[in-house]
């Protein structure tokens, strides 16, 4: 059987780079989520506008300052395709648009909740020999701080 060296600072600089990789994933997982939810809530706006029953709102004026609004229906919508450019739409094809895109950033928050779980098998497989790394090194410490404390006990 032969024995394998490990090189430590090579296995901790791997487990703090999939550390750091995991928690990356962790927050591009939330914000993707959020903004599911915000289209989600867009929809559902959509859907009471669309219903023809009067509607309230807090329509934007600009400058931070808003108004409440009555709507009737609404026939289209602008809506924003990204680059700062906005597209009016008509209802329908605004909702197609918005559920489009909740499924790609669905997909997306898949491939990154995959991606996240290899990375914490990954860190899972390297966790034992970080441990042990780190009770070598805290032995390695208190030997020389008894060293220490042993060489101004002689001198």
């Amino acid at each position: 059987m032969t024995e394998v060296k490990v090189n430590p600072e090579q296995v901790l600089a791997q487990y703090q780079a999939l550390r750091s990789q995991a928690e990356a994933l962790k927050q591009n997982i939330e914000l993707i989520l959020t903004h599911i939810a915000e289209f989600r809530q867009t929809l559902e706006c959509l859907e009471a506008i669309g219903s023809g029953d009067k509607v309230e709102a807090l329509v934007p004026l600009g400058s931070g300052a808003f108004v409440n609004a009555e709507l009737g229906r609404v026939e289209s919508v602008v809506l924003s395709v990204g680059a700062d450019v906005a597209v009016r739409k008509s209802l329908e094809e605004a909702k197609r648009d918005l559920n489009s895109r909740i499924e790609e950033l669905e997909k997306v928050r898949e491939e990154h909740t995959s991606k996240l779980n290899e990375v914490l098998k990954g860190m899972e497989a390297v966790a034992p020999l970080v441990e042990q790394i780190a009770v070598a090194m805290q032995r390695a410490q208190q030997q020389e701080m008894r060293d220490v404390q042993g060489a101004k006990g002689q001198g």
